[in-house]
């Protein structure tokens, strides 16, 4: 899965003096494990090495800006390929992302993920802003009451600055040992799904809502 190992995220102290908890350690309710997947949540490496990153241990906002022109530089989105429990990967049809299975020549179809972190939300459930095309384009579930996945020409370092806006983008996502599910952060209960697809699409359980990730 992950080609890189990062640092277990120490007992930071958060916002209101509580210390912070490693992102990705929470299954949410309801959601039941994948397969290969333990009963509970584990902490995913790569997830930890992507919010120190961008966000740092205990860094104010103002204390990142001037680390990251000074002494290091600006993070910049992961890339994942991303498969369904039965291996199947995206590709763009349409202006859509579409599950199908990609072997052979086909394989160059394939369309990686890239996510940042959504900064407002609560770390701890390790919330991701999800795109493609190296991060130019977004996946939002909409504004609207009922979600309507599809994709925007607005980019994840974009939305990255942005507060509430950003919500739309951002799906929770969860490790479970083997597996990871991506819960919309503007639709609790709902999941990123390629099922009846082959559509992406967010459902309910008992649908679909397992994915493999290998880092680019």
């Amino acid at each position: 899965m992950s080609h890189r190992s990062g640092p277990v995220l120490s007992r930071a102290r958060g916002p209101q003096g509580h210390p912070e908890q490693s992102p990705c350690r929470r299954r949410p309710r309801g959601v039941m494990a994948g397969p290969g997947d333990a009963a509970e949540a584990v902490t995913d490496p790569d997830m930890v090495a992507l919010f120190e990153d961008f966000l740092g241990k205990e860094e104010t906002e103002e204390e990142m800006t001037i680390s990251s022109g000074g002494t290091r530089p600006p993070p910049q989105p992961y890339h994942y390929l991303l498969r369904d429990t039965e291996q199947r990967g995206l590709c763009l049809h349409d202006g859509h992302l579409v599950a199908t299975s990609l072997q052979g020549a086909n394989a160059a179809q394939e369309e990686p993920i890239s996510v940042v972190p959504n900064r407002h939300l609560e770390r701890q459930r390790c919330p991701l802003i999800l795109g493609i095309q190296g991060g130019t384009q977004a996946l939002s579930c909409g504004t609207g009451p009922e979600p309507q996945l599809k994709l925007e020409d607005v980019g994840l370092m974009d939305l990255f600055l942005r507060g509430a806006e950003a919500t739309p983008y951002t799906f929770y996502k969860t490790f479970g040992g083997s597996t990871h599910t991506f819960e919309a952060a503007a639709f609790p209960g709902l999941f990123l799904s390629t099922a009846p697809g082959p559509a992406l699409a967010v459902a309910a359980p008992p649908a679909v809502t397992a994915f493999y990730l290998r880092r680019k």
